[in-house]
């Protein structure tokens, strides 16, 4: 039996059947069989309020930034993870290089969270690279977390309450307690931003992730989300 045959059945089959055929088919990749199955079957009438596609699109947007921002804090405590079983194994070794250069410790002398003026970040010991990438990690969480707060700040809305009854949203919470001791500042992420591009690649001349960009793309994501919901 041919496609075209088929599909003069999919009229006979109930919504529910549908539904399980249509996440069959996307999911083997057969765009071609979800269509068809999706415009096989009536439509139904809904009537919602009008402020509806705005509580949608903005459930929708809190619901992806929340698990953007889970995977976020988890990257951030695995690095501090990564950095302190890299200093229990490398600590030894490296602390002795670190003596022999006692009179060169004016480089690393100023705050992890401000970065460090070194051009050629391979030539720093493992431990230290391995701490650099958790403050950058805390960097991006707490950037990303106060982005959408000023998103909500802008609307008037609060920020965190359709997270308080989701899973994962304490470890978000602790995450983002400790950025406010572990992490970069702006100025010491574009260091470290620069320190670590590859070679050839133009030296960046302002931090590519800042919290009013952050705000500005949940903003415009917000209003496409509106359109798709009909608003």
């Amino acid at each position: 039996m041919n496609a075209t045959a088929v599909t003069k059945h999919y009229g006979s089959l109930t919504p529910e059947e549908r539904f399980r055929l249509i996440l069959a088919a996307s999911g083997r990749g057969d765009e071609a069989e979800r269509d068809r199955l999706a415009h096989a079957g009536g439509r139904l009438t809904l009537s919602m309020p009008d402020h509806a596609p705005y509580a949608q699109a903005f459930n929708d947007l809190s619901l992806m930034t929340f698990m953007e921002l889970l995977e976020e804090a988890a990257s951030y405590q695995e690095a501090f993870a990564i950095a302190d079983n890299t200093g229990n194994t490398f600590g030894d070794d490296e602390a002795e290089g670190e003596e022999e250069s006692d009179d060169k410790s004016d480089e690393t002398d100023t705050p992890a969270d401000e970065g460090r003026v070194q051009e050629d970040a391979s030539k720093e010991p493992v431990c230290v690279r391995a701490l650099d990438v958790a403050l950058a990690a805390g960097y991006m969480l707490r950037t990303k977390a106060n982005g959408w707060k000023l998103f909500c700040e802008r609307l008037n809305v609060p920020p965190f309450l359709l997270w308080e009854v989701l899973p994962g949203f304490d470890r978000v919470q602790r995450a983002l307690a400790m950025t406010e001791k572990a992490a970069f500042i702006p100025e010491g992420f574009l260091v470290w931003l620069n320190r670590v591009r590859p070679k050839g690649k133009p030296e960046l001349t302002a931090v590519p992730l800042t919290v009013e960009g952050v705000a500005d793309a949940n903003a415009e994501a917000f209003r496409q989300r509106v359109e798709w919901w009909g608003g």
